[in-house]
C-alpha cells in the first residue's frame, strides 16, 4: 500500500480509501485486525493523528469497529433489507439478494391467548401456533424471529416445514390465506442475555426490534411477529415520497 504524498487529496483520506480497497479485494478479512496506528503510521511515513483521522473515519462508516483492548477489526457489512416496506419473507429476501440463508428452528408449541396478543387479534381467537426462528446469512445468526399465527387459520402448521420453506409460502399454498398489508414497528433496545447468546453478540448489544401485524386481504390479522435484529449486520430503507 503506497500514498501519494504530492497528491491534492489529504493524506488521511488517501489511508482510508487504501484500507477501504484492501478490505473490498478480501486482502484484509471481515473480522480480521488491521495493522495499528503505530504500523500504519510507519508504513506511510506519516503521523499517528493522521491515521487515526482515517480510522475514525472508516468506524464512524461502519466499516472497522474498535475492541477494547484488542485493536481494531474490519466489521461484517450490513445487509441493507427493505423489509419495512415490503411483505416479503427472510428467505425470499436473502435469496433475491444472492445470499446464502438457513433457518435454526427453536420452538414450535400450541399456546393459549393472553392479554396482549387478545387486543391485536380483535379477541376472535383463543388458541395460537407459536414458532421462535433463528434466520442466519452466510452461516452467522443475524435475526430472532417470535411468531403467533391463530391455531385456526392452520390448523396444522406444527406439522409443517418451517425449516426449508418460509411461513408465508405455507400460509398462502397450503392455508389459502390472501395476505394484503402489515403495520411495523420499529425500535432500538438491548439484548437479553438469552438474544445475545443466540445472536453471538455482546449481552446488551444493541439490536432493531420489530414488531409486525400483518392482515389478510379482509383486513383481519393473521400474525403477529417479534424480530430481533442484529444492529451490527442490518440496515433498513424506506422508499417515501410527497
Amino acid at each position: 500500500m503506497k500514498i501519494n504524498k504530492d497528491s491534492p487529496l489529504p493524506l488521511y483520506y488517501q489511508v482510508k480509501e487504501l484500507l477501504k480497497k484492501e478490505i473490498h479485494i478480501n486482502k484484509i478479512k471481515v473480522g480480521e485486525m488491521i495493522p495499528s496506528e503505530r504500523e500504519l503510521s510507519d508504513m506511510f511515513d506519516i503521523s499517528r493523528p493522521t491515521v487515526r483521522q482515517a480510522i475514525n473515519d472508516l468506524v464512524n462508516e461502519g466499516v472497522l469497529k474498535r475492541k477494547k483492548g484488542l485493536g481494531t477489526f474490519v466489521s461484517q457489512p450490513k445487509i441493507n433489507q427493505r423489509f419495512l416496506e415490503n411483505l416479503t419473507s427472510f428467505k425470499d429476501e436473502m435469496e433475491e439478494k444472492g445470499l446464502p440463508n438457513s433457518t435454526k428452528l427453536l420452538d414450535i408449541k400450541d399456546v393459549d391467548c393472553n392479554d396482549h396478543i387478545n387486543k391485536i387479534f380483535h379477541e376472535k381467537y383463543n388458541k395460537f401456533v407459536y414458532i421462535e426462528r433463528l434466520r442466519y446469512v452466510k452461516k452467522s445468526p443475524v435475526v430472532i424471529v417470535s411468531t403467533y399465527i391463530p391455531k385456526e387459520l392452520a390448523p396444522d402448521l406444527l406439522k409443517e416445514d418451517l425449516t426449508n420453506f418460509s411461513l408465508y409460502e405455507i400460509l398462502q399454498k397450503t392455508y389459502h390465506l390472501n395476505i394484503k398489508n402489515a403495520k411495523r414497528i420499529m425500535e432500538a433496545i438491548n439484548a437479553s442475555s438469552q438474544e445475545a447468546i443466540w445472536l453471538n453478540i455482546e449481552p446488551n448489544a444493541a439490536v432493531m426490534l420489530i414488531k409486525t401485524i400483518a392482515y389478510l386481504d379482509n383486513q383481519m390479522p393473521f400474525e403477529y411477529t417479534i424480530a430481533r435484529y442484529r444492529g451490527d449486520f442490518s440496515s433498513f430503507t424506506v422508499n417515501t415520497s410527497i
